[in-house]
C-alpha cells in the first residue's frame, strides 16, 4: 500500500502519511486498501484525500454463504466462509442489537427471536461496506475545522475534498483531476506530477 502526498510542508506531508498509515491499520483496513494520495495545503485551507480501493467482492444473500437453522425460538448461523464472518456479524449487530445477536464461536452466530424468514433475504454487500468504512477514515485523518467536504465515489475509488471556508471552483477541479487520474490507475510509485502549480490558481 502506497500513501503519496503532496504538500508545502515536508515534515507536515510525512506526519499525515504516517497518520493516515495509522487509521488504516487500526481500522483493519491495509489488506483492502491499494494506496492513496493526499493534496495538503494547509495556507490555501485545501485538503484533498483520495483512496483507490482493492476490488470487494459481490453482494451476497446470508445463505449463500452461511447454513441457517431453527434452534429454539433463535435462528442458529453457520458461516461457511471465514472472511464473511466479521461483515456479517456487523450488520446482524447493526440491525438487530448486540443483546440479541449472540457470537457463539468465530463462525457461529444465534440470532435470538429472530426467524429465518427474516434472515434469509438480507444481503451482504462487501464493497458497500468497504466505502463506508474508508470514508470513516478519510474523516478521522481530516484537520478540525476542515468541515465543508464534497465526496466524489467510483466503484474503485473514493475522494473527498474539503476546505475550513466556502469550496471553491478550482478545488473542485483540484479534486477532480485527481479522482479522475486515480480511477484511470495513477501510479502512486512513479506519478510525482503536482495537481497545485504555481499558476494553477491564485488563493
Amino acid at each position: 500500500m502506497n500513501i503519496v502526498v503532496e504538500g508545502s510542508e515536508d515534515y507536515g506531508n510525512e506526519i499525515y502519511a504516517e497518520l493516515f498509515e495509522r487509521i488504516l491499520i487500526d481500522l483493519g483496513l491495509t489488506n483492502r486498501v491499494e494506496g492513496a494520495k493526499l493534496l495538503i495545503y494547509p495556507e490555501k485551507h485545501l485538503f484533498v484525500v483520495s483512496v483507490r480501493m482493492r476490488r470487494a467482492r459481490q453482494a451476497l444473500k446470508i445463505p449463500e454463504m452461511a447454513d441457517l437453522s431453527e434452534r429454539d425460538g433463535a435462528t442458529y448461523i453457520a458461516i461457511r466462509n471465514e472472511s464473511y464472518a466479521p461483515p456479517l456479524l456487523a450488520l446482524l449487530w447493526k440491525l438487530f442489537g448486540r443483546e440479541r445477536i449472540e457470537q457463539l464461536s468465530r463462525l457461529e452466530i444465534l440470532a435470538h427471536g429472530i426467524p429465518i424468514s427474516r434472515l434469509e433475504n438480507l444481503e451482504l454487500n462487501p464493497g458497500e461496506e468497504l466505502r463506508k468504512e474508508v470514508l470513516d477514515a478519510i474523516w478521522r485523518l481530516l484537520p478540525e475545522g476542515f468541515k465543508v467536504r464534497r465526496n466524489l465515489i467510483a466503484d474503485d475509488v473514493m475522494t473527498v475534498i474539503s476546505t475550513e471556508h466556502e469550496m471553491q471552483d478550482e478545488f473542485m477541479k483540484i479534486g477532480e483531476a485527481l479522482h479522475r487520474e486515480m480511477v484511470q490507475g495513477l501510479n502512486l510509485e512513479t506519478e510525482k506530477r503536482s495537481y497545485l502549480g504555481e499558476d494553477e490558481m491564485d488563493v
